[in-house]
């Protein structure tokens, strides 16, 4: 290869030797083969390095202190070298016309900044969904996948694609164009790990930010479309495994935390974005009220749920989650009901989610007893 990449293939990686080198394979199968993979690995105790070995100068192999995911893709942004870039995880896997599609759309569009896509989704025990995306970001696709792609996006192109020759049952699918940096700021309607940008954003974005949780990426991907038009294709050109091993999986009182986690991470990028533009927030207040409160709501009632055997958090929890309350109430939903409960013992917390559950499923999802 003469010079520079076109693109550049981040495979951040931490103790996934068994699965890595299934990532890397279905890269060099792709059907464009000017890219360059970059391997960060985030300080693995498993054989990781001993398998990545056999690929020789096929991959670019990064070592690194355990640092998380945020700044081990971060250590990737800064090795590489394509004019494009883009990122697998290290337990997923690329459809082998990837990098063709996305290029292609970067090519003929100059102003498009960042172009995702559609997914797929498996697991190892038959598990097979063509169409991923509407179901793993349900909220933003609500009510039941119906949201449009006209509603989010202002323009809409022909795939015409001969990367898609393999797939002609998806050639009547479409791309789509626009602005999307505010419904982005509101709904998750971009799957990241889908992205491809072009690296010259990297001089006007900063790098992602642990800050921000398990929605680094999200957080990220918001400001690279704040920077221009995105675009979408709506054919897979990922496919998302599903294991034991992911954060998705826990269960139990960590699944409590990590719900905790996850919702702090929103509420963080949303205080960001939403409450930190103060010209926005004056423009647009009402709306942010409401998405600001029912984050605050979202991020209480995993403390408030929490059954674990720490007593120290079991006492700690219900406090931090009557914090989140008090700042959603100074955004208009004072949540009494809510802060009440918090005060219940664990046993009376249970009785109320139970019966909430109940409710819910009678009246539906939005007529929560807490509203």
């Amino acid at each position: 290869m003469n010079g520079a990449p076109r693109v550049s293939v981040l495979i951040p990686t931490f103790n996934r030797a068994a699965l890595l080198c299934e990532a890397v394979d279905s890269v060099l199968a792709q059907s464009f083969q000017d890219f360059e993979i970059v391997i960060v690995d985030d300080g693995s105790t498993d054989d990781t390095l001993a398998r990545l070995a056999a690929y020789g100068d096929r991959v670019r192999v990064l070592r690194a202190d355990h640092g998380g995911p945020a700044r081990a893709r971060n250590a990737g942004f800064a090795a590489a070298r394509g004019e494009y870039v883009c990122i697998l995880d290290s337990d997923d896997l690329y459809y082998p016309h990837k990098l063709a599609l996305q290029v292609e759309h970067l090519d003929a569009h100059p102003d498009t900044v960042m172009v995702y896509t559609e997914f797929s989704a498996f697991d190892t025990d038959g598990f097979w969904d063509e169409f991923h995306l509407r179901k793993y970001h349900a909220s933003a696709y609500r009510p039941a996948g119906k949201r449009r792609y006209d509603e989010i996006f202002s323009e809409r192109l022909p795939l015409g694609s001969a990367a898609l020759d393999a797939y002609p049952h998806w050639r009547e699918r479409g791309a789509w164009r626009g602005d999307i940096y505010e419904k982005y700021l509101f709904d998750t309607v971009v799957f990241t790990n889908s992205m491809m940008f072009r690296r010259e954003l990297l001089q006007r974005v900063s790098p992602q930010d642990p800050y921000f949780g398990h929605f680094h990426d999200l957080e990220f991907a918001l400001r690279l479309c704040r920077t221009g038009t995105v675009a979408f294709l709506d054919v897979p050109t990922y496919k998302l495994r599903y294991h034991p091993g992911q954060v998705s999986a826990i269960a139990g009182a960590r699944r409590d935390l990590n719900a905790a986690k996850l919702q702090r991470g929103l509420l963080r990028v949303a205080r960001r974005h939403a409450l930190g533009d103060a010209a926005y927030y004056r423009a647009n207040r009402a709306r942010v009220d409401a998405h600001i409160a029912r984050l605050c709501r979202a991020a209480a009632v995993p403390l408030m749920a929490y059954g674990g055997a720490d007593r120290h958090r079991r006492k700690y929890f219900p406090r931090r989650a009557r914090q989140y309350l008090r700042f959603g109430a100074r955004h208009g939903a004072p949540a009494r009901l809510l802060r009440l409960v918090t005060y219940l013992p664990t046993a009376g917390k249970r009785v109320f989610f139970r019966l909430q559950d109940l409710w819910n499923r009678i009246t539906g999802p939005h007529a929560a007893l807490s509203s």
